[in-house]
């Protein structure tokens, strides 16, 4: 695994991530800002959001949500958000990655810290398993099952985590390339 890890922060380079950032920018406008993304959702609902952008709900909530979405709304979530869903956390975990691997690469310290690749990875995962306990719910509509509302509202909030996590981790190592550049002058 290590050997991986390393393998990407060595291959790594400036045009590879800002085609990663291209490609992540992308679909950040098609799933938040288009018409068959939440714009458009917003538009048909009148207001009522996804359940994606909570952090973490019970059953009534979940209830609630989906029921304020009406049927039109639930079908645009399902056919229209969570087909973009799935391809989204791939592109932004390659921009995460892409990142983390840059800056390791660039302050040398992709031994001590090689793993933090894995952060966005997990984000990622957590991501994809929480479409599958929405489609659950979606599709069961209104009798929803306790275990799909458990699955998507507890593997969102780890996606939160993890995504917050990868962002922190950017963070931190941009702190540590800016202070190193500087040193070096």
């Amino acid at each position: 695994m290590n050997n991986l890890l390393n393998t990407i922060i060595q291959k790594m380079t400036w045009k590879k991530a800002i085609i990663f950032t291209l490609i992540f920018a992308a679909f950040f406008v098609l799933i938040n800002f288009s018409a068959i993304g939440v714009a458009g959702l917003l538009e048909i609902t009148n207001g009522a959001n996804i359940l994606d952008f909570e952090f973490g709900y019970t059953y009534e909530e979940a209830h609630s949500l989906l029921t304020a979405l009406e049927t039109e709304g639930r079908a645009f979530y399902l056919n229209k958000i969570l087909p973009i869903d799935y391809p989204f956390p791939f592109a932004y975990a390659l921009f995460y990655v892409g990142l983390i691997a840059l800056l390791l690469k660039h302050i040398k310290s992709h031994k001590l810290f090689g793993y933090s690749l894995l952060v966005p990875i997990f984000a990622m995962l957590f991501d994809w398993t929480e479409n599958i306990g929405l489609i659950a719910m979606l599709r069961s509509y209104p009798n929803l099952s306790e275990w799909s509302v458990q699955l998507a509202s507890v593997t969102g909030m780890l996606k939160t985590v993890f995504t917050y996590a990868s962002i922190a981790i950017i963070a931190g190592l941009f702190i540590v390339f800016v202070y190193s550049k500087l040193r070096r002058k």
